[in-house]
């Protein structure tokens, strides 16, 4: 199978899928909620400057409350899903949502000094972004729907990911090829419908493409 054609599809959905939440490898073909702001674009744009010093986004700030509580990435994951913020989890294992506030401004701060002492932004431009990371940072501990919008970015990734397996093995399959699959997708065509009009297995392709997965998984656990 030629698992090339389409693994920088699944690479990125795959690894955020596995850490986030596994029942959303299941249901996230069936139903995925249409108007969620994932918190990663919501918080996570730096405003000029030297590109990518002044973001901050939720996974560095879970990253601060694991080193801060001694949290596992499980229990986070249990408690934000339950619709806790990342204030309240760190105020109830002896931590606060500002010292995770802190921890990632102090972090930003130590690259946007670098950035000044490059020439790359003035010492002017570098406060600003260190106000802006405070200030969406803050925004983000409280968030209480942090839990709900991370698991709605998983479960699109995860439908993204699994249409990209499903139409490489339907490619094989029937020997129509990927483009042509894409564009009678996007003009309301079924998958099932696809394969069964050359007189194809859609239950092969399915077998086809999770075999092809849990290669490429095990082939990444090694």
């Amino acid at each position: 199978m030629k698992r090339t054609l389409f693994s920088g599809l699944a690479g990125a959905a795959l690894a955020l899928t596995l850490l986030w939440s596994q029942p959303a490898l299941v249901s996230a073909a069936q139903a995925v909620a249409p108007h969620s702001t994932p918190v990663e674009v919501a918080y996570g744009r730096g405003g000029g400057g030297w590109r990518g010093v002044g973001t901050v986004n939720v996974g560095q700030l879970i990253k601060a409350l694991q080193n801060l509580t001694g949290l596992d990435m499980a229990t986070i994951r249990v408690e934000l899903q339950n619709g806790r913020s990342l204030a309240q989890i760190a105020s109830a294992n002896g931590s606060s949502g500002d010292a995770l506030v802190q921890a990632v401004v102090d972090a930003a701060k130590v690259r946007l000094n670098q950035a000044v002492s490059k020439g790359r932004m003035t010492q002017a431009e570098a406060d600003q972004m260190l106000t802006t990371i405070r200030e969406r940072a803050t925004t983000l501990v409280n968030d209480t729907t942090v839990g709900a919008q991370l698991a709605d970015r998983a479960a699109k990734a995860a439908e993204r990911s699994t249409l990209g397996w499903l139409i490489q093995a339907a490619a094989d399959q029937t020997g129509l090829d990927v483009a042509t699959i894409r564009s009678r997708l996007r003009n309301g065509e079924t998958l099932r419908a696809m394969v069964t009009s050359v007189g194809g297995d859609p239950q092969k392709v399915i077998d086809a493409a999770v075999n092809a997965f849990r290669q490429a998984a095990t082939a990444a656990m090694q």
